[in-house]
């Protein structure tokens, strides 16, 4: 019966001289531990640093939600019909989320103006449930169209998500989160078959 451990019957039995392993054999293993250990530590850290990332980019959206910029503020002022710009179009708040565009606030069309909540935007609402970028209103063809820029929660004109560009008829419902506009065509029509 043999009293040796599962470690010596495995790698060494009694009575069997001791082979001499070389130095280099052992540290060569752990030379690779110790990279895989690197490695290792590595990957965790890189893991860390783009979660990091991710939360910092979801939350950059939130703080320019919360600010204003001074220049912006100037921009939500809409102009009180004091002098139309030429025939056209504009769009009148009928309800709003957001503190800065107040029911009946009139703000008329140019050739293109952008909706959104960046500060880049023509228009900017202040929204939680509107895009950076969120519609495009644009004239084509002596036509008013809208356009969705790909926002997440959608352009809704007369309570219809759009897909596509889409023309803008006077009396017209556009709703981008909690504001609704209704646009309004002046000083001429479009005669039926054109």
């Amino acid at each position: 019966m043999s009293t040796a451990s599962g470690w010596e019957q495995r790698f060494w039995s009694p009575g069997t001289p001791l082979k001499w392993v070389p130095p280099c054999v052992f540290s060569r293993w752990n030379e690779v531990g110790l990279i895989l250990t690197v490695l290792r530590y590595l990957f965790l850290a890189l893991l860390y640093v783009f979660l990091i990332l991710v939360v910092r980019l979801m939350f950059s959206g939130l703080k320019q939600e919360q600010a204003i910029p001074h220049r912006d503020r100037q921009r939500l002022h809409p102009v009180r019909d004091l002098q139309a710009p030429r025939p056209g179009g504009k769009l009148v708040v009928l309800t709003s989320s957001d503190p800065h565009l107040e029911k009946g606030a009139t703000f008329y069309l140019g050739e293109k103006l952008t909706l959104g909540r960046g500060e880049k935007n023509d228009l900017v609402i202040m929204d939680p449930f509107s895009s950076q970028e969120h519609a495009l209103v644009y004239m084509r063809n002596d036509q008013y169209w809208v356009q969705d820029l790909g926002s997440l929660n959608g352009t809704y004109l007369n309570e219809v998500r759009l897909e596509r560009p889409t023309v803008l008829a006077d009396g017209d419902r556009l709703r981008i989160g909690g504001v609704t506009f209704q646009f309004v065509r002046w000083a001429y029509e479009m005669e039926s078959g054109q």
